[in-house]
């Protein structure tokens, strides 16, 4: 979001492990989502390779179960909301029941990216991406074969890969997409580039900073409680650091 005469940078940091995976997932739809048009070689290189991201982290953990709960307890919270003024009682209705189709249907499918990994093709080429230029022609001649293959090909291939992550990708955006709205930022100020605060029942915190003060935010904590020391980049002098904050 960009504030009048500022050009504002916009942060997210996990308060938990379970976000934190929520938000690395998310990051690799938006890099699938960017490049599934398949355009040329460059977005085919970028598509597989957060593909592939996307594989080697759902093997190390299968977050349907907290996604499922998560999905749930916005419902409650949804639910809870009918009937207070103002409120439009047909999106209500609609975001409730989204929430519960969802939360349903993720225990009952297969696991995340399990059908992909029986995919020839992408097992072909999958380790290739983890070898220094190991994206040669004589590296892997079934990967340059398929990119001489038409466009619409390519794209009918892609769409059908990310098919199989519909429901998580659906599951998860929904999600994060409540849990941003629920915050609210608030000016705040780092003395001396240090600030500590409760986040108490938060899953995430966002932080906008303006870019020309020169710095950029790491954050510690431990459950709700949480540090953020802004650093510089580059020569810009330590001080007082004014920016928002929104706890999610």
């Amino acid at each position: 979001m960009t504030a009048q005469g500022m050009s504002m940078i916009q942060y997210e940091f996990p308060l938990n492990e379970k976000s934190r995976t929520y938000l690395r997932f998310d990051a690799l739809f938006q890099q699938l989502g960017a490049n599934q048009a398949l355009e040329n070689e460059r977005d085919s290189f970028c598509f597989f390779r957060a593909l592939f991201d996307f594989l080697e982290l759902a093997e190390r953990c299968d977050m349907r179960t907290d996604l499922m709960k998560d999905l749930e307890r916005q419902r409650q919270k949804v639910a809870a909301w009918s009937g207070l003024p103002g409120v439009d009682q047909a999106k209500l209705d609609a975001l409730a029941s989204q929430l519960g189709q969802l939360a349903h249907q993720l225990p009952r499918t297969p696991r995340p990216g399990s059908r992909l990994k029986e995919d020839k093709f992408l097992g072909a080429i999958r380790q290739r991406f983890a070898i220094p230029g190991g994206l040669c022609p004589f590296d892997v001649p079934v990967l340059h074969h398929w990119q001489s293959q038409s466009q619409a090909r390519r794209r009918q291939d892609g769409d059908g890969w990310l098919q199989e992550l519909a429901l998580l990708r659906q599951a998860t955006g929904l999600l994060l997409q409540l849990w941003r709205d629920s915050g609210h930022y608030q000016s705040q100020v780092a003395r001396g580039g240090f600030y500590q605060d409760n986040a108490e029942g938060a899953e995430l915190i966002g932080v906008r900073l303006d870019a020309s003060l020169g710095h950029y935010p790491t954050v510690s904590g431990h459950r709700s409680r949480f540090a953020i020391r802004f650093l510089p980049a580059g020569e810009h002098p330590a001080g007082d650091i004014p920016f928002e904050l929104a706890c999610c």
